[in-house]
């Protein structure tokens, strides 16, 4: 049975021990009501923090290069570091997932926030990754494997579907940490983790929409975590949480620990390293999340890459141009959601376009794990005239950029499931053409109608992209394309993919990722059983905004869900929301539409043309 005792007892009071000490070091600087000595340069942990408010429940924050405490209680407005401004009527735009949500109370986030530094600069200030033999010896000194010892390998590993109903069995009474819920779009993911019987905690910031999930009986407990810090101080709260559960009477210690969140993932494999819990090693998340060591990697390893360099200032725009040439890319080495990626033709537009996403970056904050734009282009948008928060992203934050060639030819995912080394489920979807220069994705068709010997060579080199950065497990959603050279990457994503991923597998081919994904973390072996033929076919697509203004009706999104073969019409705006279109920046996604049919070419027509004849309402915003 599952005890949930994973950790020894040495070492799990070695590691209070040093996180003890981390905290009594950061907290012993004295204060200025001391002898006006300066605080340490970072404060780890920011405690105590009560709704009740008071002098004695305030929390600390010391900003490096601020040399004054920064001091704050729930409810008030900070002295630095922070502010609190009421935007009642107006909408945020999610750049990570399409989504649009309400900001009635929105505070500004400080210049540590955690997910601000993912996605900047990844993985910042997180601690450096332990090596491989590390790792095996923590798996093996403190993850507990017996429970899945017990039975045969050859019926853990058996295909089909009563090897897949035996695998599903195994997560029943399982404790699983989730760290960061992601957008309330990703609800399904804890809803079905609940009805396999999993045991769920979430660890997330105050204020999350997961946190309901507690009364809801969704998930068994919420931990917040304070974001507002800088990576490494993050990692060592969540590390402490974790820790605490051993204690904890309400529930079991963890069996695996995960995350859907792209910006996540390498503070997650961090955390399953230092614990012996199964993971991929966070030297190859770093490799992932950063383009150009990933097309360094790839290139070690004999894999076809493409022409790259590193822009880390107008100084470095010259040389890029003379390794990659035009057309070309530039996009942020770890960025997310196609943020701060467009096309450029030329040196004129390269210098243009360097300013204009570092622009767009310093001008994107984070909320409820979500990425938002807060200035949505030049025009008049009347409803954001009274905010102030465009300085979200501190203009003393440096951006690394890349250049690298532009690819031609028809875009792709493919997404895997390793386990054991091996891919054990690997499927290319059809993507539709990007809206250039900004690279804003359109349809999806699966299974997809390019060649198999094509199909076969895409696959070859994602697999192949994955083992170049030393994956050996997990799910995986890799963005390629197939040029007039051959199978190219554009980049790898280290998690189950987002938007239509998880609906698209699990109803063509009967594969359901998100418990894939809890395999993978808790131990138990992947071999997805894959449905051969094809259940049906899948065509989707991203409504883009066709031009700026205000949303007044998104009635006839709703409508088409009427439709016999509409798997689904969700809109992704809100009436009264700000929308852009493609004239003046990247377009609004302002509906998602999935269709299913038994033929490929009427699932793609239909779902075009119902989004063609889809007539959102739109009052267009006057021009300046």
């Amino acid at each position: 049975t599952k005890t949930g005792q994973l950790f020894t007892d040495e070492r799990y009071r070695a590691l209070t021990r040093r996180l003890t000490h981390a905290r009594s070091s950061a907290m012993s600087s004295p204060s200025p009501d001391g002898n006006g000595a300066q605080p340490p340069s970072r404060v780890s942990m920011m405690r105590p923090r009560s709704k009740t408010g008071g002098s004695d429940q305030n929390w600390l924050l010391a900003v490096p290069g601020i040399p004054s405490w920064v001091s704050r209680t729930e409810g008030a407005v900070p002295k630095l570091g922070a502010r609190r401004t009421t935007a009642d009527s107006v909408q945020w735009r999610s750049r990570g997932e399409g989504l649009q949500f309400e900001s009635a109370e929105f505070t500004e986030v400080s210049e540590q926030h955690f997910v601000l530094e993912q996605l900047i600069a990844a993985p910042g200030t997180l601690p450096a990754p332990l090596s491989c033999a590390a790792v095996k010896q923590n798996v093996a000194e403190n993850f507990d494997y017996s429970y899945i010892q017990k039975i045969p390998k050859s019926l853990l590993t058996a295909p089909g579907p009563d090897g897949q109903l035996l695998r599903k069995g195994l997560l029943s009474g399982a404790t699983i940490v989730f760290f960061t819920p992601g957008y309330e779009g990703k609800r399904f993911i804890y809803e079905h983790a609940k009805e396999l019987g999993v045991q769920t905690i979430i660890f997330d910031a105050a204020g999350s929409w997961a946190e309901a999930l507690v009364e809801e009986g969704v998930i068994k407990k919420f931990v917040t975590i304070d974001m507002e810090q800088e990576s490494d101080s993050v990692y060592q709260d969540a590390l402490e949480a974790v820790l605490a559960l051993k204690d904890d009477p309400t529930v079991s210690y963890p069996h695996g620990i995960t995350t859907f969140s792209e910006l996540s993932v390498p503070l997650v494999a961090r955390l399953c390293n230092e614990l012996g819990l199964p993971s991929s090693t966070a030297a190859a998340v770093d490799i992932a999340r950063n383009k150009h060591e990933t097309r360094r990697a790839m290139k070690d390893a004999g894999l076809a890459t493409i022409a790259n360099c590193l822009i880390k200032s107008e100084w470095d725009i010259a040389s890029s141009i003379e390794i990659v040439g035009f057309p070309a890319v530039l996009k942020p080495i770890s960025g997310a959601a196609s943020l701060g990626v467009k096309k450029v033709y030329n040196a004129e537009e390269l210098a243009s376009a360097f300013d204009e996403v570092r622009r767009e970056m310093r001008d994107t904050i984070v909320t409820s794990g979500a990425l938002i734009k807060t200035k949505t282009s030049e025009i008049d948008l009347p409803l954001l005239a009274d905010q102030q928060a465009g300085q979200a992203l501190h203009p003393k934050r440096e951006f690394v950029f890349m250049l690298e060639e532009y690819l031609d030819g028809h875009e792709v995912d493919v997404d895997v499931v390793m386990y054991d080394n091996e891919a054990q489920y690997c499927v290319v979807v059809d993507n539709g053409p990007t809206i250039e220069p900004y690279f804003n994705e359109t349809w999806g068709l699966c299974p997809s109608q390019l060649p198999e010997d094509q199909q076969a060579e895409l696959r070859e080199m994602a697999v192949g992209s994955l083992k170049a950065c030393k994956f050996s497990q997990g799910v995986f959603h890799v963005e390629l394309k197939y040029t007039s050279r051959g199978p190219r990457l554009i980049e790898i994503n280290a998690r189950m993919g987002g938007g239509q991923v998880r609906e698209t597998h699990k109803r063509v081919y009967g594969v359901d990722l998100v418990e894939e994904t809890l395999f993978a973390c808790t131990g138990i072996p992947c071999r997805p059983h894959m449905s051969d033929p094809p259940l049906c076919y899948l065509a989707y697509n991203y409504v883009n905004a066709r031009y700026s203004g205000v949303v007044t009706d998104i009635s006839a999104v709703v409508a088409l869900a009427e439709q016999a073969s509409v798997v689904y019409a969700k809109p992704l705006v809100k009436t009264g929301a700000c929308i852009v279109g493609p004239e003046d920046g990247m377009p609004t996604w302002v509906a998602d539409i999935m269709v299913s049919s038994d033929k490929p070419s009427e699932a793609l027509q239909t779902v075009l043309a119902l989004s063609d004849s889809l007539t959102v309402g739109i009052e267009p915003t006057a021009r300046k």
